[in-house]
């Protein structure tokens, strides 16, 4: 009988043969030297494509059954009688040779309009949203590369392909869902700003905010327009109105939040005709921007610290010298910050870092022989001073600015915090202190006269009525909303009386037949409208309400109101609506940092319509 043939390594699926000395990868197409021995095409599988070199290696040739073996070692000093198969060890699986089908189909790529390729098209366009990566990246050698080595099958679509079906096709879904969703709010509330891009042109962003059904706080982006038109109070609410049209939002708008722009709040109040909240980071930006000009002290030091900062920053061998310096001392090398003139909190920053590391920069001007622009002690106090007195108003910017949690509620008694503050840290500055105190006074009286302000508070679990300081403008507020809750029912009595006077004549010719009980019939209707007191339901609800016990701080009101709407029906309706209000115009002028990633150098052609879908869907899928 002919000796058996022995079988073929399981590499050779992998593998064939080019030439007596070569051999092709047919999963890379590479070619490797070939001498009658697999451990080189072995070992290329196992560094270049594990996946199948675990395949090859970890599988065994299955045994034939029913024939006669040689004598072989079984691993235990032993050897299998002839005609004895040993079992496969525990968790191996017998090799199986693959058919040509399955070979052929790991090399082909993905099918245009497949699922595979539509699910990582998907996901290369979700990437370059969120990311706020150029589009031309599906272009660039090194991340074709990636891909290629990541995914053979796989082919990038082209830049022309993303901008005129991957990125419509997928801004197209989710406006989609965001319409339903926007559909089944109560009441939104908008934000608007307007800002110019790197190329000077005029774009105006509005984002709305709105309590979900299930008293969850969403925030989104309705449209990044292109203002191509003066920003005129009149071209403002035209593009305000155009937008909630096109989401037929209007009217559910409750409120609009925008900075103290004099166009923009016409725009708003005569205009539009919303009610306007003004930006409170705004307006806080304001108090301590006049406060600190109006303080001789704070203002020398901040002049001094910025000029020794920009010395740093325009000096090569100043910059290396600090870094070598806080090296030996042993401080973090972190660079000085610089303060900007439209955000006040950019003083705080660089008063902060200047203070921490003020050794090593002392230091670093005397061996740079500059002493004349060191800080004096009583300077240094002045800046210490500055910073514990600001901390707090940088905690309040900080806390205000979220789209996670609702803030217009927070206005009010962080107002009042921050002036107990200014009072208890009356250090040796007391010029800051009092002109906080001067500017608070002028910024921030009647707020809690204000009702959508004054309103978020009161029907906000964690505050109520404790934080207003006059007592009477809070009875006021009560009075207010148990009144809207009023007309609500009168609303509602009305549409249901009206729903039912085609039933009443209907069975009113049968009614008359019914003459037994026609007396007392009447007699309990005429009791049960006396005794239905609508009006005393939102007094009762209302009292119910400031009853409750204040949550935590740190509680969430959406939570609690979640838990105990199905108490307070008419209350929490009320609730969505001043609940949703954000305290702050930051969400639409947070968009201008990404729009200036976006439209950077690389991307200085991007289309107006470009520019709005990918803001608009870096928003919604980076949630």
């Amino acid at each position: 009988m002919a000796p058996k043939r022995a079988r073929p390594s399981p590499v050779w699926d992998f593998m064939e043969k080019v030439s007596p000395t070569l051999v092709k990868c047919l999963v890379c197409n590479s070619q490797l030297s070939y001498n009658k021995c697999t451990s080189t095409m072995m070992k290329h599988l196992k560094t270049k494509h594990p996946i199948e070199f675990h395949g090859s290696h970890q599988n065994t040739p299955p045994q034939p059954t029913g024939t006669t073996c040689n004598i072989t070692d079984n691993g235990h000093g032993q050897q299998a009688e002839q005609g004895q198969v040993e079992a496969p060890e525990v968790g191996v699986q017998p090799f199986i040779q693959p058919t040509l089908r399955d070979v052929i189909s790991k090399r082909e790529v993905y099918k245009e309009g497949g699922h595979k390729k539509k699910q990582l098209d998907d996901l290369v366009v979700k990437m370059i949203v969120k990311d706020l990566q150029p589009l031309s990246v599906v272009e660039d050698e090194g991340f074709r590369e990636l891909v290629t080595a990541l995914d053979s099958r796989y082919t990038l679509p082209s830049r022309r392909e993303l901008v005129r079906t991957h990125l419509p096709r997928l801004y197209q879904q989710e406006r989609q869902r965001l319409h339903e969703e926007l559909g089944s709010a109560s009441y939104i509330a908008l934000t608007t700003d307007i800002w110019t891009s790197r190329q000077t042109k005029g774009y105006i962003t509005i984002t709305a905010h709105y309590i979900s059904p299930e008293w969850s706080l969403k925030s989104c982006v309705l449209e990044t327009a292109r203002m191509k038109k003066e920003h005129t109070a009149e071209n403002i609410a035209n593009d305000i109105r155009r937008v909630c049209d096109e989401w037929d939002i209007f009217h559910k708008v409750c409120c609009i939040v925008t900075d103290n722009g004099a166009n923009i709040v016409a725009a708003v109040t005569k205009c539009l005709q919303v009610k306007h909240v003004p930006c409170f980071a705004h307006t806080l930006n304001l108090v301590v921007q006049s406060a600190m000009k109006n303080s001789k002290e704070v203002r020398h030091v901040r002049e001094k610290v910025k000029a020794i900062v920009t010395f740093f920053h325009h000096s090569v061998k100043a910059s290396d010298k600090l870094a070598e310096v806080q090296e030996e001392k042993g401080f973090h090398k972190k660079k000085l910050i610089t303060d900007v003139d439209t955000r006040w909190n950019s003083v705080y920053y660089m008063l902060e870092r200047f203070e921490d590391q003020y050794e090593v920069i002392t230091t670093t001007l005397c061996l740079l022989g500059k002493h004349q622009m060191c800080l004096s002690s009583d300077e240094l106090e002045t800046v210490k001073s500055a910073v514990q007195v600001l901390e707090p108003f940088e905690e309040a910017t900080r806390e205000m600015s979220s789209e996670k949690f609702t803030t217009l509620s927070k206005i009010i008694p962080l107002i009042r915090a921050l002036q107990d503050c200014a009072v208890s840290r009356k250090v040796n500055i007391f010029s800051l202190c009092d002109e906080l105190q001067k500017q608070f006074a002028k910024k921030f009286t009647g707020m809690e006269a204000n009702f959508h302000i004054a309103a978020g508070t009161l029907l906000d679990p964690r505050f109520k009525k404790v934080s207003f300081a006059d007592i009477g403008n809070s009875k006021m507020i009560e009075e207010r909303l148990i009144n809207i809750m009023k007309a609500a029912i009168d609303d509602q009595e009305t549409q249901l009386t009206s729903s039912t006077a085609e039933t009443r004549q209907e069975t009113q010719t049968q009614e008359r037949k019914k003459t037994l009980w026609k007396v007392f019939d009447e007699k309990v209707e005429r009791t049960v409208k006396v005794g239905q007191s609508y009006s005393a339901g939102p007094h009762i609800d209302m009292r119910r309400y400031l009853e409750e016990p204040l949550i935590p701080r740190e509680g969430d009101p959406m939570t609690w109101w979640k838990d105990h709407s199905p108490l307070f029906l008419k209350l929490a309706e009320q609730a969505k609506k001043f609940l949703c209000i954000p305290a702050t115009s930051v969400p639409s002028e947070r968009l201008f940092s990404k729009a200036g990633e976006l439209v950077s150098q690389r991307r200085n052609c991007l289309g107006d319509e470009n520019i709005n879908t990918i803001l608009f869907l870096n928003k919604k899928l980076g949630k």
